[in-house]
């Protein structure tokens, strides 16, 4: 039983960076546009958001599938510090309705991150040998 629940755990929670990562594969120049526009020393390159994307397709693939999931789990946890910061902006939206929206999405985003860092750092499960 436990281990059915921490597959469908993995799978759970790795729907979203694969899917996360396909969007940004598919829209890079938007998103290029956007990271240049809240960090200009970052140029408008496409392929940066294409890189960030294949980073949470191959590592949320990877942890769906258990493959080395403490490691996976950390580069997910990595990848959700710039899209937070940079994509839920909460503090620079004036409007309230914008706002509570960009709040709420900040807030999910730092509910995964949680539960990825107790992924990365649970010590109950059996270490794996590249873990």
């Amino acid at each position: 039983m436990r281990t059915l629940v921490r597959t469908a755990g993995r799978l759970l929670l790795s729907g979203i960076f694969i899917y996360s990562g396909y969007g940004m594969i598919s829209q890079a120049e938007g998103y290029a546009k956007r990271v240049s526009g809240a960090l200009p020393m970052i140029p408008e390159d496409p392929m940066i958001p294409k890189v960030h994307g294949a980073i949470m397709i191959g590592a949320g693939s990877t942890f769906a599938l258990g493959i080395l999931p403490k490691t996976s789990a950390r580069l997910l946890a990595l990848t959700l510090i710039p899209n937070t910061l940079i994509g839920h902006p909460f503090w620079k939206t004036e409007k309230p309705e914008e706002r509570r929206a960009q709040i709420i999405q900040f807030l999910k985003n730092a509910g995964l991150f949680g539960g990825l860092l107790y992924v990365a750092s649970d010590k109950r499960t059996k270490p794996q040998p590249e873990d």
